[in-house]
């Protein structure tokens, strides 16, 4: 997968280079509300990256010390820095982290697998589809495996025009922001829910939370 390696060459510089979460602090808090999480949740936090948002998770959102964060992301070099991260927490969940190729049907199996198993109560996606070429068997994958009841939330980038901005998402980002990734929940969620900021005015690029529940 072309973007693991990609984002394990940029792990060391990833904080440092998007100001850790500094453009996303707004629309983060706003998709780790939409969770409705409370005291003890289980999470699964999807392309968690460097697990910059597990602070977030654990004590703002209350998950709390009874609770469970599950980590997974394509790149190993990403995970390495979430484990680092994940240590530091002032309170802390119990902390589970899988590695997988979500671009290849085995990766997309170990994933299936994982989310069955421990079954969470949430489900976290951030800044990780628009990589995906295969966005839409992974979103019906994730909302198929998960029981009713289940609260998702993703937070990503997106442009419907190949902006000068956009391109340079893209090339960061490895990514496409054109893809209408919320597009699955909106289709086969309760109470869905969209939301746009614009902290990248500059660009041209918007960054949206999408939130809804499975029946």
């Amino acid at each position: 997968m072309a973007e693991s390696r990609w984002y394990d060459k940029f792990a060391p510089f990833y904080d440092v280079g998007t100001f850790g979460d500094l453009f996303y602090r707004k629309p983060c808090k706003a998709a780790v509300e939409q969770l409705c999480l409370s005291f003890g949740s289980s999470v699964a936090d999807v392309f968690c990256g460097t697990g910059v948002d597990f602070p977030m998770l654990a004590t703002h959102t209350k998950v709390g010390e009874e609770g469970a964060v599950m980590a997974f992301d394509g790149s190993e070099g990403m995970l390495k820095h979430a484990k680092t991260r994940a240590e530091r927490c002032t309170v802390s969940p119990s902390f589970e982290f899988l590695q997988a190729d979500f671009s290849r049907s085995d990766g997309l199996k170990t994933l299936e697998d994982a989310i069955d198993k421990e079954s969470p109560q949430h489900v976290f996606v951030s800044l990780g589809l628009t990589c995906l070429e295969n966005w839409r068997e992974f979103c019906s994958l994730v909302f198929d495996v998960c029981p009713s009841g289940t609260r998702f939330s993703i937070i990503d980038v997106y442009s419907d025009r190949l902006t000068l901005g956009a391109r340079f998402i893209n090339w960061v980002g490895a990514a496409d922001c054109r893809r209408p990734v919320w597009s699955v929940l909106e289709e086969r969620c309760e109470s869905f829910a969209w939301q746009e900021f614009r902290p990248f005015k500059v660009l041209d690029v918007s960054v949206f939370v999408a939130s809804g529940g499975k029946p």
